[in-house]
């Protein structure tokens, strides 16, 4: 009984995973994040270690959305002296602050609907 108690008085949340994509599920929370580590590391490599990620992943899922947007993401410079440099393009740096933007906007109407059906357990 005492567990069942406890699960009754947990608070009940919900999660949503927001993607955005012309034909392949490419481009959601994970994509923006790395994106995002890219971006403040100047390095791909570095960023999909912030994320505990193997670089072929990161290049793989960052393809992947490029191919299925059908804009290029990220631009990468290979070796020299201090070693190779990744930058999000102009596109990738529009379509990223957009896609924040959208993701802000929906999670704000479901945080309203979720208070609205499940927001107070006592009824």
């Amino acid at each position: 009984m005492e567990e069942k108690e406890e699960t009754l008085r947990q608070k009940l949340r919900y999660d949503m995973r927001l993607r955005v994509s012309r034909t392949d599920h490419a481009f959601g929370p994970g994509v923006a994040e790395l994106m995002e580590h890219v971006e403040a590391t100047g390095s791909l490599s570095k960023g999909c270690k912030c994320m505990q990620m193997a670089y072929s992943k990161g290049w793989k899922i960052l393809k992947r959305a490029e191919e299925d947007l059908g804009i290029p993401l990220v631009q990468g410079n290979r070796g020299g002296s201090n070693g190779g440099q990744t930058v999000l393009t102009p596109e990738g740096k529009e379509f990223l602050k957009r896609y924040r933007k959208f993701e802000q906007e929906v999670r704000a109407g479901a945080d309203a609907s979720f208070q609205k059906w499940f927001g107070t357990e006592e009824k």
